[in-house]
């Protein structure tokens, strides 16, 4: 015989809920508690409990509460969808569907709970059934931001980055206050390397929805590209706080202690996901970085190829597995396999090379910028010679010659900094290179050079110089010149073949259109090589080129030269630069932790029956100085 509750209980009841509308539900617990002792066998205080542990993260406690509630009212709506909603953070979508479902054939107008029915199905890999049912439901409301941004998310992880933007971009215009919105705005803007903007977007969803995990995850992610691994990990405490047991965090964290350099408590992390079965895309791309260390390489490659091929994968967890793949074979040096998975990783990226984009951006920097012009513009009279800047090719040796001098007690590194990048998008927002540099006053000038000043030193106020090393500087080496006339520029240069196929072996996401075909590289190789020669004949600042090669042939010699340009006494500290301990957020993050090794010279030779379209798609004359085999 159920028991009817006491007056007391009633009591308790009514404050249990205003405890739990009020943004309190530890206290709504324990006096949910109190009323089930006469109250016990009513499903609504299971349901409400399950509410109450949802807000606290307590996943695993959803689902045991919405079950009881369950057996109780096998129709119980609420419970329902509170156990499916529990399910896909516990990392099972397929069972959340079949409850999903159900729900809906109770009420097929829950808005909410199509909506993340359109989400299982798309974490099942059934990603096109998904993008059906938002599409059919703007079909019926167009203005609906949820659906525009539930529509975003399928998008991006089915490998649509641009359709991903346009859908998240119309639910913010529909409703600017949308968490959901700005999380996946973030996330695209992050993958494109726009830090600053994707760090407001998730900060943005926290001041909306202090609830949610992703903007916690995401902006630990933004802090994983700008190795500020330690406040990543305080944003992945917060986040725990809220879901202890969600794997993508979970994840995330080891991760972020990996490039850290804490392998251990990595592989701590590992072990735990891999003996729970929960292990994620992104946890077994980190256990293929630490399984020689264990021994356990081949259980790694077994991981990642029984993984790769299950529908439910997103299409960037698949790459980056098969990147993880390719990367843990050519150690292994079984060159034939990895080419093989590094292929596969670049063709899954809908992301094209805009040729004639990059042909505009010499033509107009050639113009604007010629010898004469360049006698003729204003420069800054900020007199300071604090900035270094590191320019070349991606993965041309910027950050071993940045790690080198940031081992110097003199200098801070700072890393791949974007505030050259936002100086000269705002100038050509408003006009032409040629038109604003015409047309600037100095002030105007000492104002950019002020604000860029102003910028490092929050990121170091104590060092005589910082070094930016974000190397597509290179095309602006212009404006650096008129604006740090004092600066110093080192210019990396590596091999054409090593430097594209280091690249092609790299995960860039969508931030780099050329880096996903060999013949895109060499084009793209040609387009850099093209714009550093117009910088060295008509700039009139010192630049110093630095060889790769040349600096893992003669460490000492090279980092003589390079504090010599910079005007910097020797330091014992730089022969022994892989023993300083600053974090490092690019894909060198390991390398630099090592004493100089030549294993990546001539690297391209161990894929020399691959790389013809790359050698091919180079200019003559750097064609002309490779020694590669001739094509039959």
């Amino acid at each position: 015989m159920i028991k009817q509750p006491s007056k007391k209980d009633k009591i308790n009841f009514q404050n249990a809920m205003n405890e739990l509308n009020g943004g309190n539900p530890e206290n709504s617990l324990k006096l949910f508690a109190k009323v089930r002792k006469s109250w016990c066998e009513n499903a609504d205080i299971f349901y409400l409990e399950g509410l109450a542990y949802g807000k606290l993260g307590r996943m695993n406690d959803v689902k045991r509460v919405s079950n009881k509630a369950l057996k109780i009212v096998p129709g119980h709506f609420g419970a329902m969808c509170n156990l499916a909603n529990a399910l896909i953070t516990l990392g099972d979508p397929a069972t959340a569907l079949e409850y999903y479902e159900k729900a809906l054939e109770i009420n097929p107008n829950a808005g909410e709970i199509f909506n993340n029915y359109g989400r299982a199905l798309s974490l099942i890999g059934r990603r096109d059934e998904s993008i059906d049912i938002f599409l059919k439901a703007l079909n019926a409301d167009e203005n609906h931001a949820p659906t525009h941004a539930s529509l975003g998310k399928v998008y991006v992880e089915s490998g649509q980055i641009e359709n991903a933007k346009n859908e998240f971009n119309t639910a913010l215009e529909l409703d600017p206050n949308l968490a959901e919105a700005h999380i996946g705005k973030g996330i695209v803007v992050c993958g494109a390397g726009l830090l600053d903007e994707a760090e407001r977007h998730f900060n943005k969803a926290i001041e909306l929805d202090k609830s949610s995990i992703e903007p916690y995850v995401g902006l630990a992610n933004v802090k994983r590209f700008t190795a500020e691994y330690d406040i990543g990990l305080d944003f992945l405490a917060k986040a725990e706080k809220l879901s202890p047991e969600h794997t993508t965090i979970l994840s995330l964290k080891a991760h972020l202690l990996e490039q850290k350099g804490d392998k251990e408590g990595a592989y701590e992390i590992i072990n735990k996901l891999l003996d729970t079965g929960q292990i994620t895309a992104q946890a077994i791309a980190v256990f293929s970085r630490l399984c020689r260390i264990y021994d356990r390489c081949d259980e790694a490659i077994e991981l990642i190829n029984s993984t790769i091929d299950r529908i439910e994968v997103s299409s960037s967890d698949k790459q980056a597995l098969l990147f993880a793949a390719g990367d843990l074979l050519d150690k292994l040096k079984r060159y034939d396999e990895s080419m093989t998975y590094y292929k596969r990783a670049n063709l899954l990226l809908d992301l094209k090379c805009n040729k004639k984009r990059y042909q505009e951006i010499y033509d107009d920097i050639s113009s604007s910028f010629t010898e004469s012009n360049f006698s003729k513009y204003p420069r800054s009279n900020k007199k300071s010679s604090r900035p270094i800047f590191i320019v070349g090719m991606p993965r041309s040796g910027t950050t071993l010659t940045e790690q080198i001098l940031a081992s110097h007690s003199d200098v801070y590194g700072a890393g791949e900094l974007g505030y050259i990048t936002d100086i000269n998008r705002d100038i050509q927002a408003t006009s032409s290179n040629v038109e604003f540099f015409n047309n600037a006053s100095i002030e105007k000038l000492n104002d950019l050079t002020e604000q860029y000043l102003n910028n490092i030193s929050h990121l170091n106020n104590e060092t005589r110089y910082v070094v930016d090393k974000m190397p597509h500087n290179f095309m602006h080496l212009g404006s650096i010149a008129l604006l740090f006339p004092e600066a110093k520029i080192i210019h990396c240069r590596r091999h054409p073949l090593d430097n594209a196929l280091s690249i092609y072996f790299q995960s860039f996401n969508w931030a780099h259109d050329y880096a996903l075909d060999l013949s895109d590289l060499g084009f793209f190789y040609g387009f850099y090589d093209k714009m550093m020669q117009h910088w060295e004949n008509v700039l009139d600042v010192p630049i110093l080129t630095v060889q790769y090669e040349d600096v893992i042939d003669d460490q000492e010699s090279m980092s003589r030269k390079i504090l010599d340009f910079c005007d910097l006494e020797w330091d014992d500290a730089i022969l022994d630069f892989h023993k300083n301990k600053r974090d490092v957020a690019t894909a060198s993050y390991d390398q630099v932790r090592q004493p100089i090794y030549k294993s990546s010279r001539e690297r391209w030779r161990n894929y020399e029956q691959y790389i013809q379209p790359l050698y091919d798609a180079l200019p003559e004359h750097i064609k002309a100085s490779i020694d590669f085999p001739a094509s039959d």
